[in-house]
């Protein structure tokens, strides 16, 4: 009985040091942006979460933000959140690119630009085993918004600015 307790004890002390290193112990950093402006070269998409159109374009922007200087990050805009239901999205996918053109650019890519009076951001650095998912950093933006009385629209935007990073930027509707 007590070999058990001192092994199921250590492997709670081994998971915990895990945890920990992977940097789940993080917490998100939060700012709010005045005028935020983003400039995103990507493609519309429409359908649903988890389909392999959605995969592609992400692995596709994921390449760019690899050979292109410009490309500083993967984007996902969401116009409203998915469909409880259905699982339906609409979304404008793509990369965060500077003043500078992307010189490969695919095919039916085009730059659209998103802005607002203000932006509530969360970030964290993090392995993906241990950071908290973009749903829940997006309602806590919601909740650091309403704290401060920010009207908030259903648009927002996540970004991948490297393998282990991850914002979620919240626009505002003033």
């Amino acid at each position: 009985m007590k070999k058990a307790l001192y092994i199921i004890v250590g492997l709670g002390i081994i998971s915990l040091i895990v945890y920990a290193v992977l940097g789940g112990f993080k917490t998100v950093e939060i700012s709010v942006n005045e005028k935020p402006q983003v400039h995103i070269a990507g493609t519309f998409f429409s359908g649903k979460i988890g389909s392999d159109t959605l995969q592609s374009l992400f692995m596709q922007s994921k390449k760019l933000v690899e050979t292109e200087e410009t490309a500083s990050s993967i984007a996902i805009v969401y116009f409203g959140e998915a469909d409880t239901k259905s699982g339906k999205v609409e979304n404008f996918i793509g990369v965060v690119v500077g003043d500078d053109p992307i010189h490969k650019m695919p095919e039916n890519w085009e730059i659209k630009s998103f802005s607002s009076k203000q932006s509530i951001k969360g970030c964290i650095e993090a392995n993906v085993l241990a950071m908290p998912t973009p749903d829940d950093m997006l309602e806590d933006l919601r909740s650091h918004a309403s704290e401060r009385n920010i009207q908030t629209d259903s648009v927002f935007i996540e970004y991948y600015p490297g393998p282990n990073q991850l914002c979620v930027e919240l626009l505002t509707t003033e």
